[in-house]
């Protein structure tokens, strides 16, 4: 109790803030070391992700005159970059829209092919969709949450040859983004923290339009579950 009331002491002699500082002491000798969280937030909210995904499953199974194609013989590893926009209409929840892009090597066979043509191939994804989140502890420093989405994606290889270029594709229904993390809320205006999220969806149409690779196009005619697993990081503005 001393050791509190002389600390009140020095900040009120140096300090306008002081005398208030001293009263509160005065009041509850605790609050010297009690921390404020930054205020619960409602109202507009944006977050950027980024991290590393790796794709799983099938792009389509056997039919179309082509071979069952897994994921991993299509495209490799990706560095998504999302960005969420939206607002809490609570300070539980979160609903809004996402829209992200990832960018990697072509894999297995997709390569191989690619090597033989002596063309430049890139992996690319994109996607975009609604979700909610549920920020468990929203007015505390350590605020947990888990989300769902769902919406729309493609997985592609952007094939370049010389000065033409084109692209593989898969489009297709993104049925299910679940994701959880952890906000540090660093402030009222920033946050940043881990996530996770696994998603699953089917490519209902293809369409090949790239120099080299015979054109051809239509649906899926055996669609095929994929999904991806994405850990990083979360960058969240008005947490």
């Amino acid at each position: 109790m001393k050791s509190l009331l002389a600390v009140a002491a020095f900040v009120a002699v140096s300090s306008p803030l002081g005398v208030a500082f001293a009263q509160d002491l005065a009041d509850d000798p605790g609050a010297a070391v009690a921390h404020r969280a930054p205020p619960a937030h409602r109202g507009f909210q944006m977050a950027l992700r980024t991290g590393f995904a790796m794709p799983f499953g099938s792009a389509q199974k056997a039919g179309n005159g082509l071979p069952k194609t897994k994921m991993s013989d299509f495209v490799g590893g990706q560095v998504p970059f999302f960005i969420e926009i939206g607002g809490k209409p609570i300070k539980q929840l979160f609903i809004g829209g996402y829209l992200g892009l990832g960018l990697g090597p072509a894999a297995g066979d997709a390569k191989d092919v690619c090597d033989d043509l002596n063309v430049d191939c890139l992996g690319v994804s994109t996607r975009f969709g609604v979700e909610v989140q549920y920020h468990i502890l929203p007015h505390e420093d350590l605020n947990p949450w888990v989300g769902y989405g769902i919406g729309f994606e493609t997985a592609s290889i952007a094939v370049k040859d010389g000065d033409e270029d084109g692209s593989l594709n898969y489009g297709g229904f993104e049925f299910a983004r679940l994701s959880a993390g952890v906000d540090f809320r660093i402030s009222r205006v920033f946050g940043v923290g881990p996530f996770v999220d696994f998603s699953m969806g089917t490519y209902g149409t293809y369409r090949w339009d790239a120099p080299r690779f015979p054109d051809s196009d239509g649906d899926v005619a055996e669609t095929a579950l994929h999904e991806w697993l994405t850990l990083g990081a979360r960058f969240v503005f008005f947490p």
